[in-house]
């Protein structure tokens, strides 16, 4: 049985904008699991579905999620995407940029070419022990830049080091972001202390800098500087939700360091 072309015609335009919503909900989807501001979100969007010949684009961002309801003329599409985190991955959110910046130089027109370019943007992740080596030896050059010896700034690499491989362990699998800070907070810098009582003899004063600079692996600086911006900028929920869930972080990751520095007032570490 044949459809009237009327209908035939409204079926495939039903399906194209349903296209379109899912393109443009996957690409504010994409960009916020990127770490991309608010702003930048909303903004590469609306612009694409202009660029796209839409009408009207409705778009709703929040801490756990992403909705989109597309117009042309009296038909709409909705998408939603649910956002488990919002990470950092400034290369993924280049090139998914520069794809908008093609559709709106006209380099790209179809819209299933763009969402398979979308689609085809994986995020790239460096090797999980490198980054391990990397982060121990950012503790040892936080302790330095606050005018450490060479003793404080070893117990901050040894700490860093089990401070990150407790950390990815957690994650990977699987437990809360908030509980993995804690943990790590509190294993990376028990370890340092250990370090600096037990084979430098380190002064209180020069502990204390160690167990610090451990410590300092764990602040989400980006989250708070996203946060702040979208306040900044007018989007004053968003920003908010960022920077509480950013401040949840650094006091869990304060509770494992206040455990440590408990510990450190016992007798033993008197007689030590």
């Amino acid at each position: 049985m044949r459809l009237p072309l009327k209908n035939m015609v409204q079926t495939v335009n039903a399906s194209e904008l349903s296209l379109k919503a899912k393109l443009l909900c996957t690409l504010g989807w994409r960009m916020a699991l990127c770490g991309a501001e608010t702003r930048l979100i909303i903004q590469s969007v609306r612009q694409m579905g202009v660029d796209l010949g839409l009408s009207e684009v409705d778009l709703g961002l929040s801490r756990t999620g992403l909705v989109v309801k597309v117009h042309s003329g009296s038909e709409y599409s909705v998408e939603f995407k649910e956002i488990s985190a919002f990470g950092i991955n400034m290369s993924s959110l280049t090139d998914l940029n520069r794809i908008c910046l093609d559709v709106s130089a006209g380099k790209l027109r179809d819209p299933k070419e763009i969402f398979q370019a979308i689609e085809a943007v994986k995020p790239k992740h460096y090797n999980q022990k490198l980054l391990i080596v990397i982060e121990s030896l950012a503790a040892g050059l936080f302790a330095f830049l606050n005018g450490a010896t060479l003793q404080v700034m070893a117990c901050s690499v040894i700490g860093g080091l089990l401070l990150m491989i407790v950390r990815f362990s957690l994650l990977k699998r699987g437990f809360f972001e908030s509980f993995a800070f804690m943990c790590s907070a509190f294993c990376g810098s028990i370890l340092a202390l250990f370090a600096a009582k037990l084979l430098f003899n380190l002064s209180a004063e020069q502990t204390s800098l160690a167990l610090m600079s451990t410590s300092l692996l764990l602040v989400p600086g980006f989250p708070y500087m996203n946060g702040f911006l979208d306040i900044f900028k007018g989007y004053v929920d968003m920003g908010i939700s960022r920077i509480i869930h950013a401040f949840v972080l650094t006091s869990a990751a304060a509770i494992g360091l206040i455990g440590t520095v408990f510990i450190n007032t016992l007798p033993i570490f008197e007689i030590l």
